[in-house]
């Protein structure tokens, strides 16, 4: 049988009042049961893990109504998605306060060099952070990954698409690993689309402290299923789940070419936060050198072939090195074959 809890234990827990918890009851939003004997308040850990979620949106400002409706959207729910739903709120809050945070630095900044500014400087800041936001919340997974997660080994194997990207998939990973290992205790890696944990297999064998990310729940299943020591994490290019300076390494593979040119200048920004100051990424994804090679590569292939391109974004170097010289950093590349390009960032 489950612990059971009285109330003056669950206040402990979480360092609050007992009657903030009969509140949070009043309003429905915990239903503990009553002891037939003294009918004193028994809260299991169920109740526990609801009361959990309670304080944390209400800490983010979340509305009881609005509280109310996640609940009945989660009953049933196991711990862990219960978690990562909540990972994944907290996430968005952080980055959502960040940009707010960045916005008004910038108008007071500008404001302690001319006090008189008028609002007509301070709009276009404003204006610029509100884009970020949206450009943050406006990206989807339009390809379903999560439906793709139990078959995708097999189907990078096959490489059934008309432009054979896959022909090279072993090369492209052990390319990437190569470029990106460097010598030292402790190395930190972030893979980013870890996917089903390929490439973050290759780091384990070799002692690195490894975490990768990704959007698709289903896909982190099966990369934790494949390889039990690596951590995974819900997380994104445009809002990369971790403080900044943390990591060493930043690889990713078959990832970036799922953002268009906007999102990929916000995703260079994120992964150049999280990067410590000599830390390195390597990047194996469909690109062009230019636009002008695209041009060219686009005239020698079918009708369907293009097609397949253009469902994708695919990177040009040019403009990815335009790009991370913004950060003062240096990009070198070796092509794998006319569609796969690997980038080394330093």
């Amino acid at each position: 049988m489950s612990k059971k809890y009285n109330i003056k234990e669950v206040a402990k827990l979480f360092n609050i009042t007992t009657n903030k918890i009969r509140y949070y009851e009043k309003q429905e939003l915990i239903k503990p049961i009553r002891d037939e004997e003294n009918d004193y308040r028994i809260y299991s850990g169920k109740d526990i893990m609801q009361l959990q979620a309670v304080l944390l949106y209400r800490s983010i400002g979340l509305s009881i109504k609005t509280i109310k409706e996640i609940i009945k959207r989660n009953d049933g729910i196991d711990y862990l998605e219960h978690f990562n739903r909540q990972w994944i709120m907290v996430n968005d809050e952080i980055h959502r306060l960040n940009t707010i945070r960045e916005s008004l630095e910038k108008i007071i900044d500008t404001l302690y060099e001319d006090e008189k500014m008028n609002s007509d400087k301070i709009f276009p800041i404003i204006e610029e952070g509100n884009k970020v936001a949206s450009i943050r919340e406006g990206w989807k997974d339009k390809w379903n990954f999560n439906s793709w997660a139990d078959s995708y080994d097999e189907d990078v194997k096959v490489d059934r698409g008309a432009l054979k990207i896959y022909e090279n998939y072993n090369k492209v990973l052990n390319k990437v690993y190569e470029k990106s290992t460097i010598t030292g205790e402790n190395i930190s890696v972030l893979d980013i689309g870890v996917g089903t944990g390929n490439l973050a297999k290759k780091f384990l064998e070799n002692n690195y402290r490894v975490v990768g990310i990704d959007q698709s729940r289903e896909m982190l299943r099966v990369a934790k299923h494949k390889y039990p020591n690596l951590k995974v994490r819900l997380g994104e290019f445009l809002k990369i789940p971790f403080n900044d300076k943390v990591f060493d390494i930043i690889v990713s593979t078959y990832a970036f070419h799922h953002l268009n040119s906007e999102e990929k200048s916000l995703a260079i920004k994120e992964m150049i936060r999280v990067l410590k100051d000599n830390g390195k990424i390597v990047i194996g994804d469909l690109m062009f050198k230019n636009r002008v090679e695209e041009e060219w590569v686009l005239k020698e292939l079918t009708e369907v072939q293009v097609d397949e391109i253009k469902d994708e974004y695919y990177s040009y170097i040019d403009e990815l090195e335009s790009e991370f010289m913004k950060y003062n950093k240096k990009l070198n590349y070796e092509k794998i074959d006319r569609f796969i390009s690997v980038i080394e960032v330093n």
